[in-house]
């Protein structure tokens, strides 16, 4: 519930802010504005990563995700800029359960975030967050996430530029 309540204070400051001018930062005295109506298409750009959006009285659990069930992943080259931190994607069975467990130094050195899509109960993912110990493991619906990286299995790790298992 934590990571609810921080969306949508996150969307409250930041949703007001797209809205207002930019805040210059630096200026070296060579800045120009942009022509009006000029569109910059670069050819390996891909959308962000982004997550579903939650319903006010959002309750987490349970969590299901019907494209996303435990298995095998081929690791392979993607390419997200603008994912800043590695992403985690787990559920509540033993793969995953024992994946986390140990991949644990290597998600801990890269200060991976942790996502949950399948899990029914609150006891569930307590043990999972235990699992991660002091990593932050949040449960998120995983389909569109499943759809943007064409992903059918976890658990897997998500970095700018690849997906492996």
């Amino acid at each position: 519930m934590r990571c609810v309540t921080d969306c949508f204070i996150l969307i409250a400051l930041f949703g007001t802010a797209a809205n207002s001018a930019p805040v210059v930062l630096f200026d070296a005295g060579n800045t120009r504005p942009m022509p009006s109506g000029l569109q910059i298409k670069h050819p390996n750009y891909q959308q962000s990563l982004s997550l579903p959006d939650f319903p006010k009285n959002f309750d987490p659990l349970p969590v299901r995700s019907q494209a996303l069930t435990p298995g095998l992943v081929q690791s392979r080259v993607i390419d997200r800029p603008g994912l800043d931190r590695p992403v985690f994607i787990v559920g509540y069975d033993e793969l995953s359960l024992n994946w986390l467990r140990h991949n644990l130094e290597q998600l801990k050195r890269h200060r991976a975030t942790g996502i949950v899509v399948n899990v029914e109960n609150p006891d569930q993912l307590r043990q999972i967050r235990q699992a991660a110990d002091g990593l932050e493991v949040n449960p998120v619906p995983g389909d569109k996430i499943a759809r943007q990286l064409e992903l059918t299995h976890y658990p897997v790790l998500i970095s700018k530029y690849r997906i492996e298992q």
